[in-house]
């Protein structure tokens, strides 16, 4: 009997300290060790199977190359309806099996794992309307019951995001698209909270209407939940779309170091920090931590426009900055393709890294600063086949052209104006720093320096991870009748002298007698062709005419 009384004491005691279910940390706490986050995109939530649309299975090595380049957070976007019976609203064993599997990647390495419902065919995505509303919730609660039961036992490091960008168009939304899309959050949030123990208390992440952050601030309502602090916002930007997303490329460059264009003159700088400091006030000072589940900008190599590419890297710093800087965690956007209009960092099969430059400029953002990104950073000088490059910094830490222009003077066509003191690429006048008052040395066309090469075929410039071509070889077109000939380059722009009087230049028609340009002070024809670009021109009017349409002071 004894016994019977001391075990029945050490059990009330063992209850006493024991709390009835062990709590998981707060939103809060968790957004303090996120850092900056990276997709696994276009590979988990593709309807026909993780590889339809190109990218290889994801594999450890991957995830292990993702942590070490300086991530500790990996978002998986994912499909299940596709993956489920349409009868019972079951999804299929192997698939929940597959989905663990990647997310074991990234938990077993200590990484935080955001697990979502994604586009999948556009089920949930594109129908906020109250026809769709029933069934839609319907499979949400279904859905979101198996996936939590699926991993109840993971801690923390495991989040669930219940939607993507649900939205009836791109426009404002009606109070119906809003009423069933925050309905969605709901039954999200109701049915992994109803699978108890550790996601009781697990955070989870809802969404504004289509992401969108203007949209949130008037529209959203954080759900009900049955614990405090335990929910964060998700938002998406790609602003502004024409630089970010947009193929036509009509805005080429973005931010105050680079050339204006009439196509970029929105979502500058002073707008991403105004974005910013909105979202700053409206959640995360009121201790609702926000995730910005996608951003990222388009890597355009069709261009072959360094300052392009420097451009892009400025705004994934300058984003990335803005929103640590106001209490957003950062995942970009990375959708495994590394050529034209990709945005991947990683090569998908071995995790090498495929974009430097973007990969220092995001971890740069994630500091919580951003560099001075000048529009040019290097010149080159080559003989034969021996290149001399100097260059300008790596991309992390890009420094400014800025500088004095009082170093000397150029025949400009017959007007002397200063050249420039700092290393600069490119051809005529310049923005920023001594922009449009000072040209490169190295391309005075007037000659008090110009690049001498003794062979046609040597054109490189290096700057550490990332590389900037100048050459004249795309522009020039020169026919020679001796192996004698030298060909003098002014930045991208040339001529050809030859030792041969056979050798003959190939123009492109056209009169130059269609009146005259002010530029900068000098009067010089214009073309009656459309010559196109900036400057002087190749072919046709070389060098003896503008077109009107650039003519500086026209």
């Amino acid at each position: 009997m004894k016994i019977l009384n001391y075990l029945i004491v050490f059990i009330f005691a063992l209850w006493l300290v024991t709390p009835a279910s062990a709590q998981l940390p707060t939103a809060s706490q968790l957004a303090n060790q996120m850092t900056i986050g990276w997709n696994i995109g276009n590979s988990l939530e593709v309807p026909d199977g993780e590889t339809a649309w190109g990218n290889p299975m994801v594999n450890q090595q991957l995830i292990n190359a993702v942590k070490a380049a300086g991530f500790n957070t990996i978002r998986i976007p994912c499909a299940w309806n596709s993956y489920a019976d349409q009868s019972t609203y079951q999804i299929q064993s192997s698939w929940l099996a597959r989905v663990k599997e990647v997310v074991d990647y990234a938990y077993s390495i200590d990484m935080f794992v955001i697990l979502n419902s994604h586009w999948d065919n556009g089920w949930l995505e594109e129908n906020p309307y109250y026809w769709a509303q029933a069934e839609v919730n319907a499979k949400q609660e279904a859905y979101w019951t198996q996936i939590a039961n699926y991993f109840q036992s993971y801690d923390e490091h495991l989040l669930f995001a219940g939607t993507n960008e649900v939205r009836h168009g791109y426009d404002d939304p009606s109070a119906e698209n809003v009423e069933v899309q925050q309905s969605y959050n709901q039954t999200f949030v109701d049915a992994v909270r109803a699978t108890g123990g550790n996601n009781s208390s697990r955070t989870l992440i809802v969404q504004t209407y289509n992401t969108n952050i203007w949209l949130g601030f008037t529209y959203f309502t954080l759900p009900n939940d049955s614990i405090s602090g335990r929910l964060m916002v998700e938002v998406h930007h790609y602003d502004p779309y024409d630089f970010t997303i947009n193929t036509n490329n009509t805005c080429i460059y973005w931010g105050s170091p680079f050339p204006e264009q009439s196509a970029c003159s929105w979502a500058q700088e002073s707008y991403i920090d105004d974005l910013f400091s909105q979202v700053g006030s409206t959640w995360p000072n009121n201790g609702i931590p926000v995730v910005m589940g996608e951003y990222g900008a388009m890597y355009r190599t069709d261009l072959g426009d360094p300052d392009a590419l420097a451009s892009r890297e400025y705004w994934l710093e300058y984003n990335t900055a803005a929103a640590v800087n106001n209490g957003v965690i950062p995942v970009y956007w990375d959708n495994g393709y590394s050529g034209n209009n990709g945005m991947a960092l990683f090569d998908r099969n071995t995790g090498a890294i495929v974009d430097q430059g973007g990969l220092d400029a995001l971890l740069s953002g994630a500091g919580g600063t951003t560099t001075t990104t000048s529009a040019t950073t290097s010149t080159t000088t080559t003989a034969a086949t021996t290149s001399t490059t100097t260059t300008a910094a790596t991309t992390s830490t890009t420094t400014t052209s800025g500088g004095s222009c009082d170093c000397g003077t150029c025949d400009w066509y017959g007007t002397d104006v200063p050249t420039c003191c700092e290393s600069c690429s490119g051809w005529g006048w310049y923005d920023g720093g001594c922009r449009r008052s000072c040209v490169c040395p190295g391309s005075c066309p007037g000659g008090d320096t110009t690049t001498t090469t003794a062979s046609s075929t040597s054109t490189t410039t290096t700057a550490a991870t990332t590389s900037t071509t100048t050459t004249a070889a795309t522009t020039s077109t020169t026919t020679t009748a001796a192996t004698t000939s030298t060909t003098t380059t002014a930045a991208t722009t040339s001529t050809t002298t030859t030792a041969s009087s056979t050798s003959t230049t190939t123009t492109s028609g056209g009169s130059c007698d269609c009146g005259t340009c002010s530029w900068w002070g000098t009067p010089v024809p214009m073309c009656c062709i459309d010559v196109g670009g900036w400057g002087w021109q190749d072919g046709g009017c070389n060098r003896s005419c503008v077109s009107e349409s650039i003519c500086p002071n026209n």
